[in-house]
């Protein structure tokens, strides 16, 4: 662009009926301009900054997008117009503009010495807001950023400050907290304030809020230390007291799906503290899941195959819980045809962890559990229990029925039972029963794992592997279909 043309242009930027006029052909040029020099000057210029305070909501979104492109031509390292213009951008009074002021600071985070303190306070300003697309990507903007700057007073005041902010301000704030506060002990110790504030909320009358926490604190013990600090703090004895009286208190019954959801995800990674120190929970959770409420059932299905999914969980269940989760699989399999599709969608997901093993945890012991687990849901050495789904017309079910069965013929026994399944085989060899794209690469998937299967006959073995090799969308040849024939 010509200097003279873009002197021309800012002007026009003044003039308020060729503005926006004026921000189109900037905004044109410079996509099909790779100048850093004219980006430079263009997010140094009065002119265009101003536009951003513009009333007309249309010409301040121009203004932004031009800014984004320049700031996108310009090192980071080596403009100071690119810091200058976030900053303006998170301390301004449109939401648009700080959603656009935030997406840049995502973009040019990954610098050391991007962030300052000023940049940190205005973050955390804007993690205040009452709008959704400034309050939300300000959270995980803190997280990145906050570490190094956690201890100054200045950021401590700041957040502190948002104690006193609605309840959704507060749960963001818990969010950063606990997010902060698991990468280490020293970054937990200096988010205690805001994680003490959150405990007590559970002590508050507000239901869903004491959900929103709930969800919120479920994240601290994926270490040690956070698992540390809620159990020294009281949380799990304060959760299963609420517990003790759901009977009393009708309302408290909102809360259960808060609370399998919170020790569920703890037992995924902390299992025999879950099974061992609090029995109530896992009694709880076979209640919900043995019971004919809809509404609590998904959550239920959720958190089963949320602790059955690692190898030590399924030892857990297995051998201390094995008589309950027997009539829980036998009751699954008289309900589940019955089940609306969305639940059913939340069973099956739930079932696929339940037989899913990571290979690296695999052994006899647990190929063991989940055949007892399968005969307790099917009572047939076969899988049409799962065929049944995979030839259902919704892609949705299908492919979760198909994420099962990858579940399932990841075990020999598995392998040996789809044997025993009239059609199943040639179904998964037959290139032509499914037209959706994701189904059949599912489908692909299990066909690459069963390749490497020594339980098939040799012809069907040798089917499989160069159905493997031909991959997943292969088009047989005209010619290959007339040699077949002739032969």
């Amino acid at each position: 662009m010509d200097e003279n043309v873009c002197r021309e242009l800012l002007a026009n930027l003044q003039i308020e009926q060729s503005r926006k006029t004026a921000l189109t052909e900037i905004k044109n040029t410079l996509i099909s301009s790779n100048d850093s020099s004219i980006a430079s000057s263009f997010l140094k210029s009065p002119e265009l900054l101003e536009c951003m305070t513009d009333s007309n909501s249309e010409q301040t979104l121009l203004a932004c997008d031009i800014l984004s492109i320049c700031m996108s031509n310009l090192s980071i390292d080596e403009s100071t117009e690119v810091k200058n213009v976030i900053e303006k951008s998170l301390s301004h009074g449109n939401a648009s503009v700080q959603a656009f002021g935030l997406r840049e600071l995502r973009r040019v985070s990954s610098s050391e010495t991007f962030a300052n303190e000023t940049l940190i306070l205005l973050v955390i300003n804007c993690l205040a807001s009452e709008e959704t697309s400034v309050g939300t990507p300000s959270i995980d903007l803190l997280v990145a950023l906050l570490p190094k700057f956690v201890h100054m007073r200045s950021v401590q005041d700041n957040l502190e400050k948002l104690l006193g902010a609605n309840d959704i301000v507060r749960c963001r704030l818990y969010e950063v907290a606990v997010k902060v506060g698991r990468q280490s002990g020293e970054l937990l110790d200096a988010m205690k304030k805001f994680l003490q504030k959150a405990i007590q909320e559970l002590d508050e009358e507000d239901i869903l809020l004491q959900l929103s926490v709930l969800q919120v604190l479920s994240e601290l013990p994926v270490n040690n230390h956070g698992m540390a600090y809620l159990e020294n703090n009281g949380v799990f004895d304060k959760l299963m007291q609420k517990i003790e009286r759901l009977e009393e208190d009708p309302l408290a019954t909102i809360l259960v799906p808060g609370f399998m959801r919170f020790y569920g995800s703890i037992a995924t990674i902390h299992p025999a503290r879950v099974y061992d120190g609090y029995p109530k929970i896992i009694t709880l959770l076979f209640d919900c899941l043995l019971s004919e409420d809809l509404t609590i059932l998904p959550t239920a299905y959720d958190t089963l195959g949320c602790i059955a999914y690692p190898s030590e969980g399924k030892r857990q269940l297995h051998y201390k819980h094995g008589a309950v989760l027997k009539k829980t699989l036998k009751h699954i399999h008289g309900v589940i045809r019955n089940l609306p599709n969305d639940i059913k969608l939340r069973l099956l997901g739930c079932l696929t962890n339940l037989f899913a093993v990571d290979g690296a945890s695999a052994d006899n012991q647990i190929t063991s559990i989940t055949q007892t687990w399968y005969g307790y849901l099917s009572e047939e050495e076969n899988l049409n229990l799962v065929m049944d789904y995979i030839r259902n017309a919704f892609p949705d079910i299908k492919r979760a029925a198909l994420a099962l069965l990858r579940a399932l013929v990841g075990h020999r026994w598995g392998q040996q039972y789809m044997l025993q399944t009239g059609g199943f085989v040639e179904y998964l060899l037959d290139r032509k029963q499914e037209a959706d794209k994701d189904v059949i690469l599912d489908k692909y998937e299990i066909i690459r794992l069963l390749a490497t299967s020594s339980v098939f006959d040799p012809q069907t073995s040798a089917e499989l592997k160069q159905y493997a090799a031909e991959g997943a969308f292969y088009v047989r040849g005209i010619t290959e279909v007339a040699v077949e024939g002739a032969s």
